[in-house]
């Protein structure tokens, strides 16, 4: 083995190029977007218009010298973009008759194949996925192929951003050729070179630990890789790259991912309140493998990762009817869209046993149903999670379970909820997001449906939420005679929204009602396929003992509509919600 050294090179964009570069598989791919593209393009500009012209610096890589090329490992962002760059001015340049040969000599080299065929060789080769066919086909000239990866789309994004910024700020060749001088000569880098791998890996971390340049899951990648052989590489990376790409495929942003599975797996008390910010990440690795075992078990904390991300898309992306997903689905539909803080306690959770596990997501729908309510803060709510998770990772039985619900997790929703009724007779879309709205009216709604039926598991909310179901303003909006239903214009603006005014009806029959009187609405909604519609103005009997009979037991029916009314219908809702989102031992 060569002895290890560290060098570090002054380089121009023109002495750079005239070396090999390859970016391995095992690296991050391609992943600037227009805000870096735009950024350097418009500091290059910047720099080029001063009157001194002085050189622009555009920082360090870290390469690892494998003999007849280098390996980067830090810095192939910047240098692929110059890259790109590159093939840019030699297509304006072809197009424009002027000799391309010096800008050809930057971006490949002949050399004899096997066959002994000569052929281009690449100052840059990136081995990951469709890269490197991507550069050759925009070093070429070639239309974008479909089909592919996230990391070509922005390598051709890039391409096509660059001519842009070329053909606006140059319009004419003379100016161009000056352009590219400036930037072939003036436009320098340090390149830091080591014989080892491992060193190359450890100065990369050193010059990102701050989070400056990469974010700590690039970092932690780098951590993992430094504590395995070379020769395992491919397999480690093939891991790592189940995660990411899992990830991407819902959208998820990696760090949140990061902070979820060390809060929801490690001990993170130290930190405060034990949450662990995204900028407190890469300094909690690192002084914490004695829990994590990333350095003596890489793979194994790797794989632990793989087994934490693959739960996490589920609990992202639940399916429907299958092990209590339904109450995972109705979260984003109560908390919004964005709204992932359970998503910690289902990680935490990935010892329960099936059924266990399925009890465990109701009660967590019940949870975030009453932070929601009751106007729980976001980081009352996170440091909650963050306390319970400890709790949480040791529960594997419904026993366990119990004792975790009756000890913890009722004693805290009781407080949060000692205003809940109070609080939710207010409720309306006055004073609450539609959606949210609508979600509350389609659970409530569908329950009715299912006790009906005489079934008690969860239903699937798709046919209430759907947009052919809307929300139906039982006291019409646009009313010409408010006297009939006992308000003045005060209370009218005070009742309309609220929640007991308010129903779920078929968008074919909300358009023939209009705004119909109540006593003219009835039978139109006698026509809804939703009992708690249907139902408004006279409740259906068939048999006894039965379970349409137990249903109208908890129900009330209207034949005139007023104030008086809209606030029995709101206290019945609360009833109803004390039913579905009641937090209890399970049996």
């Amino acid at each position: 083995m060569a002895d290890t050294y560290i060098k570090y090179n002054d380089h121009s964009i023109s002495s750079a190029f005239k070396d090999h570069y390859i970016v391995p598989d095992y690296q991050r791919e391609y992943v600037w977007k227009d805000e870096q593209i735009e950024q350097l393009t418009s500091d290059l500009i910047e720099a080029y218009n001063a009157d001194n012209k002085k050189a622009y610096f555009l920082g360090t890589i870290v390469t690892y010298d494998a003999g007849s090329q280098f390996e980067l490992i830090d810095g192939q962002q910047r240098l692929t973009t110059f890259f790109i760059l590159l093939c840019a001015i030699k297509k304006i340049y072809k197009d424009n008759n002027e000799q391309t040969s010096l800008i050809e000599s930057l971006i490949y080299s002949p050399i004899m194949n096997d066959d002994g065929d000569t052929v281009n060789q690449y100052h840059l080769q990136l081995q990951y996925e469709d890269a490197g066919d991507c550069l050759e086909q925009i070093e070429q000239g070639k239309d974008k192929p479909k089909g592919l990866t996230q990391s070509g789309e922005l390598l051709y994004n890039a391409y096509d951003l660059i001519q842009k910024f070329l053909t606006e700020n140059f319009p004419n060749i003379a100016e161009l050729k000056k352009f590219v001088v400036f930037l072939l000569n003036k436009t320098s880098f340090i390149r830091i070179e080591t014989y080892d791998i491992t060193d190359a890996l450890k100065i990369f971390e050193t010059i990102n630990q701050r989070g400056k340049g990469l974010d700590p899951m690039d970092l932690l990648k780098n951590m993992v890789f430094r504590q395995v052989d070379r020769t395992k590489f491919k397999e480690l990376n093939m891991k790592w790259r189940s995660i990411t790409s899992a990830l991407e495929k819902i959208d998820e942003k990696p760090l949140r991912f990061l902070r979820y599975f060390i809060m929801a797996n490690y001990d993170t008390s130290k930190e405060k309140d034990g949450i662990l910010r995204e900028d407190q990440i890469y300094n909690w690795l690192s002084t914490n493998d004695e829990q994590c075992h990333y350095k003596d078990k890489p793979f194994k904390f790797v794989d632990k990762m793989v087994q934490n991300v693959e739960l996490y898309v589920k609990c992202r992306k639940p399916e429907n009817n299958d092990n209590g997903n339904n109450h995972l689905n109705n979260i984003p539909l109560l908390a919004g869209k964005s709204y992932k803080l359970h998503l910690m306690l289902m990680l935490a959770a990935s010892n329960m046993n099936g059924e266990t596990f399925s009890e465990f997501k109701g009660i967590i729908e019940s949870v975030v149903y009453y932070t929601v309510i009751d106007k729980v803060a976001t980081n009352v709510t996170e440091r909650t999670f963050a306390m319970w998770c400890p709790d949480i990772r040791k529960i594997k039985s419904i026993d366990e379970l119990n004792e975790f619900v009756k000890n913890t997790v009722i004693p805290t929703v009781n407080d949060w909820k000692q205003d809940n009724e109070l609080n939710f007779l207010r409720l309306g879309l006055n004073s609450m997001q539609q959606y949210r709205i609508k979600f509350i009216l389609a659970r409530i709604t569908a329950y009715v449906d299912a006790m009906r039926m005489g079934k008690n598991d969860v239903s699937d909310l798709s046919n209430y939420t759907e947009t052919a179901v809307e929300i139906e303003h039982i006291m019409p909006q646009n009313c010409k005679d408010k006297s009939v239903y006992g308000v003045d214009d005060d209370e009218f603006e005070v009742y309309i929204n609220r929640l007991g005014n308010l129903t779920l009806l078929e968008n074919t029959i909300n358009k023939s009602i209009q705004n119909n009187m109540y006593a003219d609405k009835v039978s139109a909604y006698r026509g809804s396929k939703f009992y708690l519609t249907s139902a408004i103005s006279e409740l259906i009997d068939q048999g006894q003992d039965t379970a349409i009979n137990r249903t109208n037991a908890i129900l009330t029916s209207w034949s005139e509509w007023n104030k008086t009314s809209i606030e029995e219908r709101q206290k019945m809702f609360y009833d109803l919600s004390e039913r579905i989102w009641n937090i209890s031992i399970c049996e």
